[in-house]
């Protein structure tokens, strides 16, 4: 298989994990665009994922650094040590 193709298939399972992701939030959640400051709510956001938007790429690749970050035992650290 060559990378592209894989890198394809894996973006499409980033894609899928998001959005199942979107859909345990409240519908009324919203979420802001730092380019223009648009907002967008839960549902809206799913549907431009899904459509393949700018926005909605933006937002599975911010997501996808978030879930890596969590992986980090340093972040989780970080985390507690401000919460205390």
């Amino acid at each position: 298989m060559d990378k592209g193709k894989e890198k394809e298939i894996v973006f499409e399972k980033e894609k899928e994990l998001v959005i199942a992701r979107l859909e345990v939030l409240f519908p009324e959640y919203c979420f802001a665009s730092g380019s223009g400051f648009q907002s967008f709510s839960r549902d809206e956001m799913i549907q431009e994922i899904k459509r393949g938007s700018e926005e909605g790429k933006e937002f599975v690749k911010i997501e996808m650094e978030f879930l890596r970050a969590l992986k980090d035992p340093s972040l989780i650290k970080k985390l507690n040590e401000a919460m205390a």
